[in-house]
C-alpha cells in the first residue's frame, strides 16, 4: 500500500514537472529535486535498456572528463550542468509507472500555454490589425517561449495526442484529443514555427493517409493533394512567406534567404573552424569557450554591414548545431558516441512509426539548435526517450485509457 503511494506521488511529480515546462525555469527545477527524492523510496526496477544508460553515461562523461582534465570544466560549468540534468531526468523517468498521466500532464501544460499565447495574440490583433510574426521583435513578446522551442513541444503533444486518440474507444475523449491537435496546429501556423510546423503537417497527413487505407492510386493523389495545399499555403499567407523568405522568383528568395538566416553566416564560421590549429580533429578544442570567441571573431571579419555585425556580436550566436558543437568541443569521438545514443534509439523504436517519427524530429531539432545550451533544452533530450519508450509499452498493451 505505501509503495503504491510512492509511486502515485512519484507520477504526479513527474507530471507537473512536464506540466510546468512551458511556463518557468525555475519550477521544473523544483520539482525534479522532489522527483529525485522520491526516487529512493521506488523498489528497483529494471530499466528501458541498460545499453541506452551506458552510452548516455559514457557520452556525458567523455565531455566531462576531457574539460576537468583540461581544466576547462569551471569556465564552462553553465553547459556541463545541462548534461548532468540530461542523464538525471532520463533515469527518473524510466521509472514512471502510470505513463497515461504523465503524457496528460505535459499535453495540458502544452495547451494552457498554448491557450495564453492565443489570447495575447488575439489581443494584439484587436489593437493593430495584424499579425507580426513574419519577423518582427513583437514575437518574444506575445508568446511565453522562444518560437523554435515552443513550436517543438507543441509537436510533441501533437505526437502524443495522437497515441491518446489511439488508446481510448470514447467517442467525446477522441474528439477532445481531436479538437486538440487541430487547435494547437492552428497555433503552429499562426505563429509560423517553421521546423515544427514542417514536422507536425507530415505526421498528420501521414497518420490521415495510413488510416484512410486508400489503394495506392489514391493514396498518390492524396499526397499530391496535400503536396498542392502546403505550397498554396506557402504562397498565399504572408507570414508564412516572410518566415521562409519566400519571394516572386527562385533567386530573389535565395537571395534574400542567404542575407536574413542567420544560419548561413553562423555554420560557415563554424566550419571554418575545422581549420584552426587550436582545433583537434579526434577530441576537439581544448576549451569550449575557444568555439564562441572563434565564432565572434568570424562575425566581425566577414559581415560588412555594421548593424548586422553588432547584433550578431550582441547576441553571441551559437553553432545552432549541437552535431557541429558537439564536433568542435568533443572531436570526432564526442559525435560518434552521440550519434550511437540514436541509432540505438532508432533500432529499439523501430516498430513504432510514431516514436521513429519523433526521434527523426528531434534530430532535425538537433541540426538547426543547440539544445544542450538551454535548461528547456536539456529536460526535452532527457525526457523525451524515455517518456517514448513507455509511450511504446502502453501501445502494446490492450486496455483503454480514459
Amino acid at each position: 500500500m505505501i509503495q503504491k503511494k510512492i509511486d502515485y506521488f512519484f507520477d504526479i511529480a513527474v507530471a507537473l514537472l512536464l506540466f510546468s515546462l512551458p511556463f518557468s525555469l525555475a519550477i521544473p527545477n523544483i520539482i525534479l529535486g522532489v522527483v529525485f527524492l522520491l526516487s529512493f523510496f521506488k523498489n528497483k526496477e529494471r530499466l528501458f535498456s541498460n545499453t541506452y544508460i551506458n552510452l548516455l553515461v559514457l557520452f556525458i562523461s567523455y565531455l566531462l572528463l576531457k574539460a576537468f582534465l583540461l581544466n576547462s570544466l569551471i569556465n564552462n560549468i553553465h553547459i556541463y550542468k545541462h548534461l548532468i540534468t540530461i542523464l538525471i531526468v532520463s533515469v527518473l523517468l524510466f521509472k514512471v509507472k502510470n505513463i497515461i498521466l504523465v503524457v496528460k500532464g505535459f499535453i495540458f501544460g502544452v495547451f494552457l500555454a498554448v491557450l495564453i499565447s492565443s489570447i495575447k495574440i488575439f489581443i494584439f490583433y484587436l489593437e493593430c490589425n495584424q499579425l507580426p510574426f513574419g519577423n518582427t521583435s513583437d514575437v518574444e513578446n506575445l508568446i511565453l517561449l522562444d518560437r523554435p522551442y515552443f513550436g517543438f513541444i507543441c509537436f510533441l503533444a501533437i505526437i502524443l495526442l495522437h497515441f491518446l486518440i489511439t488508446k481510448t474507444k470514447d467517442s467525446i475523449n477522441k474528439k477532445k484529443y481531436l479538437f486538440l491537435i487541430i487547435f494547437i496546429t492552428l497555433f503552429l501556423f499562426i505563429i509560423v514555427a517553421r521546423l515544427a510546423l514542417f514536422l507536425s503537417f507530415s505526421f498528420i497527413a501521414i497518420q490521415i493517409l495510413l488510416n484512410a487505407k486508400l489503394s495506392k492510386t489514391n493514396l498518390l493523389t492524396g499526397f499530391l493533394l496535400l503536396i498542392t495545399i502546403s505550397l498554396s499555403v506557402l504562397t498565399l499567407n504572408e507570414n508564412v512567406k516572410n518566415r521562409f523568405h519566400i519571394k516572386d522568383s527562385f533567386e530573389s528568395t535565395v537571395k534574400v534567404l542567404k542575407n536574413q538566416e542567420p544560419r548561413f553566416v553562423i555554420w560557415d564560421c563554424t566550419i571554418n573552424q575545422l581549420q584552426d590549429i587550436g582545433f583537434h580533429f579526434f577530441t576537439g578544442y581544448k576549451n569550449r569557450a575557444d568555439i564562441q570567441f572563434n565564432l565572434n571573431e568570424c562575425y566581425k571579419s566577414i559581415i560588412t554591414n555594421s548593424s548586422k555585425k553588432e547584433y550578431y556580436l550582441a547576441t553571441k550566436f551559437n553553432t545552432h548545431n549541437q552535431f557541429f558543437d558537439i564536433f568542435l568541443s568533443g572531436g570526432l569521438i564526442g559525435v560518434i558516441l552521440f550519434i550511437a545514443l540514436f541509432l540505438w534509439v532508432f533500432y529499439s523504436f523501430r516498430n513504432n512509426f510514431s516514436a521513429v517519427f519523433t526521434m527523426s524530429g528531434f534530430v532535425f531539432f538537433l541540426l538547426v539548435e543547440n539544445l544542450f545550451f538551454r535548461q528547456l533544452g536539456a529536460y526535452l533530450f532527457g525526457i523525451f526517450i524515455p517518456l517514448f519508450y513507455n509511450v511504446i509499452q502502453a501501445y502494446n498493451k490492450e486496455d483503454e485509457i480514459r
